[in-house]
């Protein structure tokens, strides 16, 4: 889907340039639109958000750009959607790379030395336990490593 710019549409004036029937849907895209130095706003979020049956009687979550920036949207929009066909890789401008997630790979259960572990940052027992009884999810801290194969927990 690629928007168009009217003649008569000055630089300033918003185009649709994408809809969805959710904000969920339409928030990557943004995301994606604003990483790339592209100002967005968003149409009917809030109705739709209050109640999801209007998404299409007023034609979804409306995703708007500046008329200027229409041509390099859809440039952006076009990979987003299929980025096999363009052969770019699929990555905003300013994107880096994180280097703390390799250590991850590398760590390894000392009980049964499978790889297959991961990271629990929080109880997740306890913060249900408090969001249904405070009706508050309050963090409560595990800072451990959790073997998949064996269940040994290690730090």
């Amino acid at each position: 889907m690629s928007a168009t710019v009217n003649p008569n549409t000055g630089a300033d004036d918003l185009i649709t340039v994408a809809t969805f029937s959710h904000p969920t849907e339409a928030d990557p895209v943004v995301a994606w639109l604003e990483s790339e130095g592209i100002e967005c706003f968003l149409t009917n979020e809030h109705t739709v958000t209050m109640n999801w049956l209007y998404s299409n009687a007023i034609g979804g979550v409306g995703v708007r750009i500046r008329a200027a920036d229409v041509e390099r949207a859809n440039e952006i929009l076009q990979v987003i959607s299929n980025p096999d066909a363009t052969g770019e890789e699929l990555a905003p401008a300013d994107f880096e790379t994180d280097q703390g997630n390799e250590d991850a790979n590398d760590v390894c259960c000392p009980q049964c030395s499978s790889a297959d572990v991961y990271y629990e940052k929080f109880s997740r027992r306890l913060v249900f336990a408090s969001w249904v009884l405070l009706t508050v999810p309050l963090p409560f801290f595990k800072k451990r490593w959790k073997c998949r194969e064996c269940e040994h927990q290690f730090k």
